[in-house]
């Protein structure tokens, strides 16, 4: 798998229709999925090196959700050397989802999230603050929606 590019990495890692086969491609994008993890078709992972994604065991991760550890205006010099933008939309931090958690589809997760043991993310969510264990949380933005445990 390493020897082939990087593109084709990606597509082999949102598409191959075997989820083991994804899961190696997911890693060399820097996903770390812990054993009996499962991910379906379209999961994008916007991940760096220095910022991954960190998945538990046993967590199932519906098609098309999107985590996004690094956020920058990539080509804009202007919003980059901004003083409110460098000091509070630039991000690169880890996202981390602990053990059990299910995330539905066509979630967005943000950098430096953190998805708690037995979480709930109803589809569609867009997660921009951490969600607390044994909790289900839905909606644009995310919130808490109860407690299941």
């Amino acid at each position: 798998m390493e020897t082939l590019p990087k593109r084709i990495q990606k597509f082999v890692a949102l598409y191959y229709p075997d989820a083991r086969i994804r899961k190696i491609a997911l890693k060399y994008n820097h996903v770390i999925m812990g054993e009996g993890s499962y991910s379906n078709p379209g999961v994008v992972a916007s991940a760096a090196s220095a910022a991954p994604v960190i998945i538990g065991k046993n967590v199932s991760i519906a098609p098309n959700v999107c985590f996004i550890t690094q956020s920058e205006p990539n080509n804009s010099h202007i919003l980059k050397n901004n003083k409110y933008v460098s000091k509070y939309l630039i991000k690169k931090n880890s996202i981390v989802v602990e053990d059990d958690a299910w995330i539905g589809a066509n979630v967005t997760i943000l950098p430096g999230i953190h998805i708690g043991k037995g979480a709930i993310v109803g589809a569609g969510a867009v997660v921009i603050t951490d969600v607390e264990e044994f909790s289900v949380y839905a909606g644009i933005p995310a919130k808490k929606i109860r407690t299941i445990k």
